[in-house]
């Protein structure tokens, strides 16, 4: 039997946009929905793109937004002056042997605008460490990968994704917090569909031969 989802009336799928707890339990309602009234119901919870985000990340701002921009834009500060964030690795089967090392405010979003515009979704969050200066630790890690790599092109280095690693738990200015990649993401970290990006200027510093 085909069931609705009793708000938005979207089509309810197991695994996909509904829990399978939720559908036990007869609560017709899809995953986007539930966060929603979740965050009306707590007030002092945050949600980005139907993600819950724990206090510890250094933009947590109570509140229901589709993505960091709109958190930034609602309250008073502005992305560009944001120092705090995350530096990650990022690989792609496309490339063998090669690996991503940039920054972000959040590496689960930015990997997800990776996704959105690459046809086979095949990017993979390797490692992520919270960082006081994101762009200072970028360009830490970068100049620390440089010698260990057999060729780099922009971001994009060729060396193992242990040996970059590595160089992100070892970088001098981060809260030493390590978010380490999810393969099975529980389903309370489920989310919608982020906001195109163009593939293209994903990789634009980045055409291995």
């Amino acid at each position: 039997m085909i069931r609705k989802c009793l708000m938005c009336d979207a089509t309810l799928e197991e695994g996909t946009n509904w829990y399978t707890s939720m559908m036990k339990k007869k609560h017709y309602r899809c995953i986007p929905c539930d966060k929603k009234v979740k965050a009306i119901s707590n007030p002092t919870r945050m949600y980005v793109n139907g993600k819950h985000i724990r206090k510890t990340h250094p933009l947590y701002k109570p509140g229901n937004y589709k993505t960091f921009n709109d958190a930034a834009f609602e309250g008073t500060y502005k992305l560009s002056n944001i120092k705090e964030g995350y530096v990650y690795v990022i690989t792609n089967k496309a490339w063998p042997d090669w690996v991503k090392i940039g920054m972000a405010i959040d590496a689960e979003e930015r990997l997800n605008g990776y996704q959105t515009s690459s046809p086979h979704r095949d990017f993979v969050l390797e490692h992520s460490v919270a960082s006081n200066d994101r762009r200072k630790s970028e360009k830490e890690a970068h100049t620390r990968a440089l010698p260990l790599a057999t060729d780099s092109k922009g971001e994009w280095f060729k060396m193992l994704v242990e040996q970059a690693i590595t160089i992100l738990d070892n970088l001098d200015e981060q809260h030493r917090t390590v978010i380490k990649a999810d393969k099975n993401p529980q389903e309370d970290e489920l989310q919608e569909r982020p906001k195109q990006t163009n593939f293209w200027d994903l990789t634009k510093d980045f055409q291995p031969s």
